[in-house]
């Protein structure tokens, strides 16, 4: 994952606030690359992989906050600039 990448779109991100919010979100990304052992630049370029992904940090995470797999949404939305489907929407 590029660090400073994901942590200037943050700061430019309106939907988000303070650099608190920030920090924690490249946490939890960072943990997930961790679990998944896979770099996040790599799982956001598959669409594919982005799936199996977020279905493997589904059963790690609280399932009304699932903060993982929210961080990997959003350093996929500053990647890609597009947010990826809804886990039951998606389609191979």
């Amino acid at each position: 994952m590029q660090e400073e990448f994901f942590m200037n779109s943050m700061e430019k991100d309106p939907k988000l606030s303070g650099e608190h919010g920030a920090q924690t979100r490249k946490s939890l990304a960072l943990k997930a690359e961790e679990i998944l052992g896979l770099d996040l630049e790599t799982v956001v370029a598959d669409d594919d992989l982005m799936y199996d992904s977020l279905m493997k940090l589904k059963p790690l995470e609280n399932p009304k906050k699932n903060p993982m797999q929210n961080a990997l949404r959003k350093y996929y939305y500053y990647r890609n600039g597009k947010e990826f489907p809804r886990l039951n929407n998606y389609k191979r």
